[in-house]
């Protein structure tokens, strides 16, 4: 079981960016999203897209990770009736951070630029290939890849893998609503020229497969 958790996100990834990097749907993409908001990213400050699903989104998410926490330190206490899951919830206070912030770190280390900050795209920098970056053939002066903000949704893959072991009923609704919150985060930043979508389909490899080698590991320390 293990096994195809590992292998079977990895082979979709697989399957997903061969033919984006083959035909550069990245900039297929993001000039489709330009030239339908009239060559400009009328996006990128518009109420909907940065304030609600951007910074609220955000808000949200840390909200619920403060939640997480709150619950974890009092689960110490054996008068409250989370006390039992104690181990899960320490789990998920390590977990999603950690998911998201190995994204940030990436991110930081690496120089691709948005799509934003193009030429292609209304900006200055010559258009890139992230991977282009990645190898060394150029840089960029960004900081751009993997996606950051659909991280703040892909983080809680952790949640999936408690769910299948406490509420196995339920873990396949919870895959898919985080699925569904990592699609919409990502789609806002590619429609406001922040990301291209091989940017987010990285950031979701990497949170999943982190939250599912914490979790390995915790079972294996439990």
């Amino acid at each position: 079981m293990t096994s195809r958790l590992i292998w079977l996100p990895i082979s979709l990834y697989v399957i997903l960016i061969t033919p984006i990097i083959y035909w550069d749907l990245d900039w297929q993409l993001a000039n489709y999203w330009f030239q339908l908001q009239e060559q400009q990213w009328l996006f990128r400050h518009y109420w909907v897209t940065q304030t609600l699903l951007h910074d609220t989104g955000h808000d949200l998410a840390l909200t619920i990770y403060i939640a997480i926490l709150v619950l974890y330190i009092s689960s110490f206490s054996e008068k409250v009736l989370w006390h039992q899951f104690k181990s899960t919830l320490a789990y998920l206070s390590l977990s999603l951070p950690v998911a998201t912030l190995s994204v940030s770190l990436i991110k930081r280390l690496t120089f691709v630029d948005c799509p934003w900050s193009m030429s292609d795209f209304g900006g200055q920098q010559h258009y890139l290939a992230w991977w282009q970056a990645l190898i060394g053939a150029q840089t960029g002066v960004g900081h751009c890849f993997p996606a950051a903000h659909a991280s703040s949704a892909y983080m809680f893959f952790g949640v999936y893998f408690v769910a299948r072991q406490h509420w196995p009923d339920r873990a396949s609704w919870i895959l898919a609503i985080v699925l569904g919150f990592g699609l919409i985060f990502g789609l806002t930043q590619q429609l406001r020229g922040a990301h291209f979508i091989s940017h987010d389909l990285t950031s979701a490899i990497i949170c999943w497969l982190i939250s599912l080698m914490i979790w390995q590991l915790w079972n294996k320390k439990i």
